[in-house]
């Protein structure tokens, strides 16, 4: 009996041992936080207003852009001064589109004189008035054929250039004429309603003919009937030659039965800088 009541006792005791952490946890007051939360709602408020109120900076301010400079070449047409002489018109655009310093490299003191250097080959030829065509040139001259040539260069009309002047290899002979032409009848190889066609060429017996001059327009090219055409040219020098005049400029007309008005022939002698050949891929060549 004792020793259940001793037992009853022991387990009491531990059972109050275990709720003690508890009665004491109960009896504690819970931690105050509202201070230190209004605090926080205050702090917050004042950051929230001094974000508000502060007025803002300016942003650093950069010079403005400015335009990179202008490196495009003009656009414009070039405007022939007409109260110039012809020649000099054409130096003056040949200037224009870069070409500057050029030497005249045909013979001839004026432009008749010029026109009446040109031979021909299997050809014909008549002196033309050409006052009242309303062109800037004064000399021309009618080039026809009587019969097919059996190769194109076996008809032309042509000059050799100037004496005693100092070309070397790669110099430029730039210049310009004007042509128009039509079909006189039908031949073996040619309609009589076909263009009218011809060929350019830098010529020398230093190569035995070899060389066409790297000329252009190169190939075959075809006149018109109606209309004064104006042609830029522009052939090199391709060998050492001993002698300027064993270079001849070209225009070969063997396509048939065929026409020409030629005039306002001229060109200029131009060394191969890099400013020249660049400006020669401007000119107006096809």
């Amino acid at each position: 009996m004792k020793i259940k009541v001793y037992l009853k006792l022991t387990a009491l005791f531990v059972c109050v041992i275990l709720l003690l952490p508890m009665i004491f946890a109960c009896g504690e007051k819970p931690e105050d936080t509202s201070g230190a939360a209004a605090n926080d709602g205050k702090n917050n408020a004042a950051e929230t207003e001094l974000q508000v109120t502060d007025p803002p900076t300016d942003p650093p301010t950069d010079p403005p852009p400015t335009d990179p400079p202008t490196t495009e070449e003009p656009t414009e047409p070039f405007e022939p001064d007409l109260s110039l002489p012809y020649w000099e018109q054409i130096q003056k655009e040949l200037e224009w589109y870069g070409l500057k310093d050029g030497t005249r490299i045909f013979s001839g003191d004026d432009e008749a004189a010029l026109m009446k250097k040109f031979s021909v080959n299997s050809t014909k030829r008549e002196e033309l008035d050409v006052s009242g065509d309303g062109v800037p040139f004064s000399a021309a001259y009618r080039v026809y054929t009587q019969k097919e040539a059996d190769n194109f260069w076996e008809a032309s009309y042509s000059v050799a250039l100037m004496k005693d002047m100092p070309v070397e290899e790669e110099d430029l002979i730039v210049g310009v004429f004007w042509i128009k032409g039509r079909r006189t009848g039908e031949s073996e190889k040619f309609d009589a309603d076909d263009d009218a066609q011809y060929y350019l060429a830098l010529k020398t017996a230093t190569d035995e003919w070899a060389t066409e001059g790297d000329m252009n327009p190169s190939g075959v090219q075809i006149a018109e009937s109606d209309e004064w055409q104006k042609i830029f040219f522009c052939g090199r020098i391709m060998n050492e030659e001993k002698q300027s005049s064993t270079v001849g400029f070209n225009l070969y007309v063997g396509y048939g039965l065929q026409e020409f008005e030629v005039g306002g022939m001229i060109a200029y002698w131009f060394k191969s800088t890099p400013e020249h050949e660049k400006a020669i891929w401007k000119l107006p060549i096809d």
